[in-house]
């Protein structure tokens, strides 16, 4: 299928972030195989609204659209150093999978499927358990019996206060991407204690719907700037 045949759904609740882009950036390129088990969900009764994908297909249009054939091993180098794989079967799959992406702008068939003959019902119930996570990770297995690059992957990094895991990380909210493209956004870094930060964000939403907002009014500054999505 063509990726232009394909549509981002307007409504999908999830947002893509920076830092989680990259690491889905790298997994993807070193792993596409894994594509055709985790399949891009669309509905042809919607004109062919992804339901469960989008954050995959926003990456492989990514992908179209930065790299080429003649520079996609490269890219995929990188992200095998990213997540500490070193092997040359996965990078000549890979290699070969991305450059005949690349050059057709189409997906493998077998990495998506058609949600045609659901219900409306279970159409909306799809998309919220393609995007919900249930459970939670038992880091003393992890850490005994994988070995793999925990923060490289996007797992919690548990050296951190478990509680302060928990809390919305402002500093990383600045940097979500769009609808239609990647976006290069600074991000500033602040650091505070637990009870620092409970204060501070206190006080920000105070001022404004989101930290940047309260920033730019508590600093008088002109907040003719491009808006960042929430």
């Amino acid at each position: 299928m063509k990726l232009k045949d394909l549509r981002s759904n307007p409504q999908n609740p999830r947002t893509l972030k920076d830092t989680s882009f990259k690491k889905l950036l790298n997994k993807i390129l070193v792993y596409p195989r894994l594509l055709e088990k985790n399949k891009i969900t669309f509905d042809s009764e919607q004109q062919n609204v992804i339901l469960g994908g989008n954050m995959r297909f926003k990456t492989l249009k990514y992908i179209c659209s930065t790299y080429r054939p003649d520079n996609i091993e490269t890219a995929i180098k990188t992200a095998q150093i990213a997540l500490n794989i070193d092997s040359d079967d996965l990078l000549k799959n890979s290699v070969s999978v991305f450059s005949e992406l690349i050059e057709t702008e189409a997906l493998p068939k077998s990495w998506t499927q058609d949600a045609k003959g659901l219900s409306e019902e279970e159409k909306q119930a799809f998309i919220i358990i393609d995007n919900v996570s249930d459970g939670d990770w038992d880091f003393d297995v992890l850490a005994n019996g994988w070995d793999v690059d925990f923060e490289a992957w996007g797992l919690v990094d548990w050296s951190n206060d478990t509680e302060q895991q928990n809390e919305q990380d402002y500093s990383d909210k600045n940097n979500e991407y769009g609808e239609d493209d990647f976006n290069d956004l600074a991000i500033l870094k602040l650091e505070f204690t637990l009870e620092d930060y409970e204060l501070v964000k206190s006080e920000l939403l105070k001022h404004g719907q989101t930290p940047e907002d309260a920033i730019f009014k508590l600093l008088n500054l002109d907040d003719d700037r491009p808006q960042i999505p929430v």
